[in-house]
C-alpha cells in the first residue's frame, strides 16, 4: 500500500472549508477490488504528535469506538503487521486485523483478514497532516459487502450510512479527547 500524499494545494482547501465546520465527508473513489468507499476529514486543534500518540496505541481506540473491543497479540503499539482484533461490544466473534503499513506521526493503514456478516474485504487509511500548528486527520474506508448484487443494493440503502455515521461519531470522538488532552 502506497502513501498517497496530499499536496499543500489540497490541505490548505480542506482547511479552510474544516474551520467553518468540524467534519466533511471527501470524495473518494475505491481502489481496484473494492467496491465501495468512505472518506471523511476533520481539523483537530493539536499537534500531530499529540493525537498520533493517542491513536498510535490500539488499545487506546476503544476511547474513539466505545461500541467496540479491541486486543492485540503484543503490547498494541501500532507497526507494520501488528495483529489485533476487534469486535462490537456484545458479539462473539471477534474480526482479526492487520497493520499494513505505518509512517510515525503520519499514517497508518490497516485490512481486514477475515470475511465478517456483510463485509467480504475492507482496508482502511489514515494519515494526519500537520496543518497551521493543528492536525487535519484524513481517513479513507475501502471496502466491499458480501452477497454480490444483494450486497450494493445493501450498500445503498444501508451500509455507506452506517460506515459514516460510524466514522463520523469516532472522528469527532477523536477530537474531542486529543483537543481536551492538548489543552490540559
Amino acid at each position: 500500500m502506497n502513501s498517497k500524499r496530499y499536496n499543500q494545494q489540497e490541505i490548505r482547501a480542506i482547511v479552510k472549508r474544516l474551520k467553518n465546520m468540524q467534519v466533511e465527508f471527501l470524495e473518494c473513489k475505491p481502489p481496484r477490488g473494492f467496491s465501495h468507499c468512505v472518506k471523511i476529514a476533520v481539523i483537530i486543534d493539536a499537534r500531530v504528535e499529540e493525537v498520533f500518540s493517542l491513536v498510535s496505541n490500539i488499545n487506546n481506540h476503544m476511547l474513539f469506538w466505545p461500541k467496540y473491543e479491541f486486543k492485540s497479540e503484543n503490547d498494541g503499539k501500532l507497526k507494520k503487521g501488528l495483529i489485533y482484533y476487534t469486535r462490537e461490544k456484545g458479539a462473539e466473534k471477534w474480526v482479526k486485523y492487520r497493520i499494513v503499513d505505518f509512517k510515525e506521526n503520519y499514517f497508518y493503514s490497516g485490512e481486514m483478514l477475515e470475511e465478517d456478516t456483510f463485509l467480504k474485504k475492507l482496508r482502511y487509511e489514515h494519515y494526519f497532516i500537520p496543518a497551521d500548528g493543528m492536525t487535519l486527520s484524513i481517513e479513507s474506508v475501502y471496502y466491499s459487502l458480501r452477497y454480490g448484487f444483494l450486497g450494493r443494493i445493501l450498500n445503498f440503502f444501508i451500509a455507506e450510512r452506517i460506515i459514516k455515521k460510524r466514522l463520523l461519531k469516532a472522528h469527532l470522538k477523536l477530537k474531542e479527547v486529543a483537543e481536551k488532552k492538548s489543552s490540559s
